[in-house]
Order: structure tokens, then sequence, then C-alpha cells
């Protein structure tokens, strides 16, 4: 509500500064000041790790109106009870449309480390897609219950979630080739408890 009203009055000032410079000085001034301001504010915004604001364009047109509400506003406060009247009434309306209008949910901006976190994840995720589609699939059975069984050591020495989820689709192919090469040795081992050698249920029966 406050911002709303903030709003309100900048815009009388606003208004008051176009009249009392003239639309094309106050043109000429909206202009200069948004062109010195928004190279500094995206340089700004580049540099800093948490984006503190999400458009450079916005930030200097805001600063141009606010340079151009300072005029206005000394004007409005010159004519007294009258200029003061038409800032109240502005922010008046602008506090009943901030009523009215349904807030969005804010979003959240990213910060340069999770953007650069995003893109690393993404390039790991990659990396084991690559790792994966070189399981499919050469190796022998022997060769798949050796896998099988390396990737139950390592889950049970503990793993971090990247790891987990690379072991969870290696172990989804061993599990669709014992299925499809030995499909009685391969429920012979899931009914005995699915140890983590499948070796002596999947290799010559």
């Amino acid at each position: 509500m406050g911002v709303a009203a903030g709003l309100g009055i900048g815009t009388a000032g606003a208004l008051c500064g176009v009249l009392l410079l003239g639309p094309l000085a106050a043109s000429i001034l909206l202009t200069v000041v948004f062109l010195l301001v928004w190279p500094l504010a995206a340089v700004v915004r580049h540099v800093a790790d948490e984006a503190p604001y999400g458009s450079s364009a916005v930030i200097a047109a805001a600063c141009a109106a606010a340079v151009l509400c300072l005029p206005g506003l000394v004007r409005l406060l010159a004519w007294g009870a009258l200029g003061i009247a038409v800032a109240l009434i502005l922010a008046a309306f602008f506090i009943v449309i901030d009523l009215v209008v349904p807030d969005r949910p804010p979003r959240r901006r990213r910060s340069r480390k999770q953007r650069t976190l995003e893109r690393l994840t993404e390039a790991q995720f990659l990396d084991d897609e690559r790792l994966i589609e070189s399981l499919q699939c050469p190796l022998s059975i022997e060769e798949l219950c050796g896998v099988w069984s390396d990737t139950a050591t390592q889950l049970s020495r503990g793993a971090g979630l990247r790891d987990r989820q690379a072991v969870a689709e290696v172990r989804r192919i061993c599990l669709d080739e014992f299925e499809r090469r030995n499909p009685g040795g391969f429920h012979r081992w899931l009914d005995a408890g699915a140890p983590a050698n499948p070796s002596r249920y999947l290799l010559g029966s």
C-alpha cells in the first residue's frame, strides 16, 4: 500500500513536471537520464552475484521518471493546499487500484551461482547419459552380474544424489538384460530376495 501511495504521488509529480518543463524538454530529460542509467544498471546487474533486480531498462525508466518528478513535486508544494490535494487524490487512486488488483506470487530470481550450478548439473547429466548408452549393451551376462555387484557395493558405501541416479539407471538396464537373457534364472533370483551377486542364478541356466 505504501508503494502504491508513492507511485501515486510520483505520478502527480511527473505530470506536474511535464507541465512545468513542457513536453519537449521533459522528453529530452527522460531520454538523457534513461541513456545514462541503463548501461550502469546493466553493469551492476552483471557484476552482482545476487541479481538485485530483474530488468536494467525498468530501473533506468524508474530513475528517469524520478528525476522528472523532483521539479514537479517542488511545483506542487509551491501550489500549497491545492498541490497537496492533487498528490493525495492520486495517491488514494493508486491505493484503490492496489487493493482491487490481486497480488501476483513473487518470482524468485536465481543467482549466478544457481544458474552456473544448473548448467554444470545438465553437463553431468549428459555425461551420465553417455555412460549409460555405452552399457546398452555389449556386455555379457557375466559382466552384467559383475556390474550389479559393483553397484551394490557402491550403494552400501554411500553415494551422492548424482551417483545414486546414475547407479539406478545402470541397474535398470541390468535388470532388463537379466530378464531378457535368462527369464527363469531372473525370477529365481528375485524369489531368493535379489542378493547382491546374481551370478549363481543367472549363469548356466
